[in-house]
């Protein structure tokens, strides 16, 4: 800071820090009193458990992440882009006899045979919008179809959580800004990285930031010192911690981002729900070579995630999620468009993996979306509330999830 003194630079400082806090700024759409009784309804009973979600922002390709090569109309439908070789240093890595990973997911394969990964096949919203924009609003949200919800679905869940709000650690971001899905009335720790989520200039630095917000009043008061208060928290649970981390998360965006998550939950940190965002699964030309680099980058992150957690993975499941699918058959430039259903992970220590879960038709022509995509015969929401409810606690899922009424549990943990 140029000026430590200076309210207009420090203001000015405080959008730049890396890490920023969200307090409260949703309008909510029901009046206090009825949120309230839903947080009573859909109170959590986790003390230690941990939710964290990774979304695919660009809309990734579930057909060549876990490929259906049994499938004779597979190829037929991507003569150029599909996997072909069951075999070799490039060859699908088979999970079932009929579903397999893509190559660069080799790093996976250890988790899926010891039970600790599960994949949900033809998974998405139910909506059918191909637009980014609103499919990520509708997922973020909780809410597809409709617009102006206010506040995102992972807010609402730590919202459910005794003394909500109190620890600013409960709910962390890791992300270019703070995200759709943590939108909310309590306060998220929001930053691109740990080594940025501190005052440069030392404690006297933090004390004039601090004195300045504690004589603001309103929002951005409450999100000044909210800032404060988690970088201090949180460079103190660094400093008594471990500042180690197990070698093999790669030099992608994911492979830093999950190091450090990993180092915040391994602190002690209360975390109840974090968020991680993966841009660039948008593949309109060159898929082969673009979606090969990404899930390098997404293989080698989570598994050297789980092993860096120890004995914390057990309390932690991740959960992945990407706004729609892409068409099953390969477009002129060697991509594919937007598409409709897609894939997701499950990964941790209670998830009842080494299985594709998930309603499967087949990809012949009549089964296909509109005649042209993966239907979704898994609602996101439902693999969610598997989730919120086996893991966190969450009695009540609907309360997350207005107007959703969830279905069969599908025993994922």
């Amino acid at each position: 800071m140029e000026s430590k003194h200076n309210p207009q630079m420090s203001r000015r400082d405080f959008l730049k820090l890396a890490g920023t806090v969200s307090a409260g700024m949703a309008i909510w759409s029901m009046p206090p009193w009825l949120h309230a009784a839903a947080r009573m309804a859909s109170g959590s009973s986790s003390k230690s458990k941990t939710l964290v979600v990774l979304f695919q922002r660009g809309a990734a390709d579930g057909l060549n992440t876990v490929i259906p090569f049994a499938d004779p109309n597979y190829l037929r439908a991507r003569p150029t882009i599909g996997m072909k070789y069951l075999t070799g240093e490039k060859g699908i890595l088979d999970l079932d006899g009929h579903f397999g990973f893509h190559p660069s997911l080799a790093p996976l394969l250890p988790l899926w045979k010891e039970g600790h990964l599960a994949v949900i096949h033809a998974a998405g919203s139910p909506d059918n919008s191909r637009s980014h924009f609103d499919a990520q609003d509708y997922m973020e949200t909780g809410t597809p179809g409709v617009k102006g919800t206010a506040d995102g679905w992972l807010n609402r869940t730590v919202a459910t959580f005794p003394k909500a709000g109190v620890d600013p650690l409960n709910a962390v971001a890791i992300s270019a800004r703070p995200p759709r899905i943590l939108r909310g009335e309590i306060p998220v720790t929001s930053m691109t990285s740990l080594k940025d989520y501190a005052f440069s200039e030392g404690p006297e630095a933090a004390k004039a930031f601090e004195d300045m917000y504690s004589q603001s009043s309103g929002l951005l008061g409450k999100a000044g010192i909210a800032t404060a208060e988690s970088i201090k928290k949180l460079q103190a649970l660094l400093a008594s911690g471990s500042s180690t981390s197990v070698a093999g998360y790669g030099n992608g965006y994911l492979g830093h981002a999950l190091s450090d998550l990993a180092r915040v939950l391994k602190s002690g940190a209360e975390v109840k729900v974090a968020f991680i965002d993966i841009g660039g699964w948008d593949h309109h030309t060159g898929e082969s070579y673009r979606l090969g680099s990404l899930l390098e980058d997404w293989g080698k992150g989570l598994s050297a995630f789980w092993k860096d957690l120890g004995d914390k993975a057990r309390d932690v499941v991740v959960v992945s999620m990407t706004e729609f699918g892409r068409t099953v058959a390969e477009n002129g430039s060697q991509g594919t468009d937007h598409g409709h259903g897609g894939v997701m992970f499950v990964l941790g220590g209670p998830v009842k993996g080494g299985k594709v879960y998930g309603k499967w038709a087949g990809l012949e022509k009549e089964n296909l979306y509109e005649g042209r995509d993966l239907p979704v015969t898994t609602d996101f929401r439902q693999v969610v509330c598997d989730v919120l409810g086996k893991h966190l606690g969450v009695k009540n899922q609907s309360a997350i999830f207005p107007g959703y009424k969830p279905g069969l549990a599908l025993g994922l943990i």
